[in-house]
């Protein structure tokens, strides 16, 4: 045990090494951290400068190539997988002018679809003349990518709804009584009434249901009332005051400090969601307004007969100017023809309704 012990105090002996001098007057050397800094500090100039410089060259050139001109076309019904190279073909193959009179080709890309690129169906291409324009809206209906394109000018408006001058979700008047449509095919007059009582009184709830299952159809009339929940349900939103109580600041109104009044905090509850559907509310026509419409004197389901008849009984046809009308009896009625039936024959028909088809023909018998 002595033994080892000495062993172990033993020092190694170093060879010869030559000594290392330090300058202590030499600045302290930077840290790693300094140095990842400095690092950066050098990247991103160069970066910013070149990426600046990429991108000053193609916009001068795209300013150049595609600037934008008065005249152009808008061409819809695309197959997704159409290019700007099969526009500029289609137009230049068909048509007269030639491949400079098209400035601009701007295509807009959708999602891709099993890795590939897409566009959105439709295409803005700017032309160099008003000749162009008229020569390439004839190219319309014409056969690209075996899909039939639709080509109109691109000023041309024609078909848009128009916009409705009275500003809100409704353009009917505003009444107590509202339609309620994207409804769930689960949704109830229990329901609609307990949603819609948020808010106001509703009188009454008549839900259009499916006469084999008795499921709604998807739409219903509500009827408020007042007006003004009305008018909040067809917003889809109605503001509620926040009952704001301060437990703590109650001590301090005892000690007779005076606060000045504060408004109360509103809130929005939405009630335009039912089921999960976000439904679609606007004002209806009040049930005797709409019945009138419909069953009055002059009303849709009304036939005026003295309009319906066109000639007199002699054969000669009614004289507008001088207003004659044909005199008949009140025991005379149009006669309405018998629908025909198109889909199936007579005997099919006879068969299907159940009918006692009386026999035809003569009795033959057999010695």
């Amino acid at each position: 045990m002595a033994g080892l012990g000495e062993g172990s105090q033993k020092k190694r002996k170093l060879t010869d090494v030559p000594e290392i001098e330090i300058d202590v007057s030499a600045p302290e050397p930077p840290s790693k951290k300094a140095l990842r800094k400095a690092k950066k500090k050098v990247a991103e100039p160069t970066a910013d400068s070149t990426t600046k410089e990429e991108a000053a060259v193609p916009s001068k050139e795209q300013d150049a190539s595609q600037k934008r001109s008065d005249y152009g076309i808008w061409i819809g019904n695309l197959a997704f997988s159409v290019t700007k190279d099969d526009l500029r073909k289609f137009l230049i193959s068909n048509c007269t002018f030639a491949d400079t009179t098209i400035t601009r080709i701007h295509l807009p890309k959708g999602q891709e679809k099993f890795g590939k690129a897409q566009n959105k169906g439709f295409a803005y291409i700017d032309l160099a003349n008003d000749k162009a324009v008229k020569e390439a809206v004839g190219l319309s209906e014409q056969l690209l990518a075996g899909r039939r394109v639709l080509i109109k000018d691109a000023k041309s408006f024609d078909g848009r709804p128009k916009k409705s001058e009275q500003e809100g979700p409704s353009t009917k008047p505003p009444s107590k009584r509202i339609f309620v449509g994207n409804l769930g095919f689960d949704a109830t007059k229990e329901t609609i009434e307990e949603h819609f009582g948020q808010c106001g009184t509703v009188t009454h709830v008549h839900v259009a249901t499916f006469q084999d299952t008795g499921k709604c159809k998807g739409y219903a009339w509500v009827e408020f009332e007042d007006l003004a929940a009305a008018e909040a349900a067809v917003k889809g939103f109605m503001m509620v005051d926040e009952d704001e109580e301060d437990d703590e600041g109650s001590g301090e109104e005892e000690s007779g400090k005076s606060r000045k009044s504060k408004k109360p905090r509103q809130r929005r509850v939405w009630v335009n969601q039912l089921l999960g559907r976000r439904m679609r509310m606007e004002f209806a026509e009040d049930a005797t307004t709409r019945y009138k419409k419909r069953f009055g004197k002059d009303g849709e389901g009304k036939r005026n007969d003295e309009s319906a008849i066109t000639e007199v009984e002699d054969g000669r046809p009614e004289q507008e100017s001088t207003g004659d009308k044909p005199q008949r009896s009140r025991s005379e009625k149009p006669k309405r023809s018998k629908p025909e039936y198109s889909r199936y024959d007579k005997e099919t028909v006879q068969k299907l309704s159940g009918a006692i088809v009386e026999p035809q023909g003569k009795k033959i018998t057999f010695d």
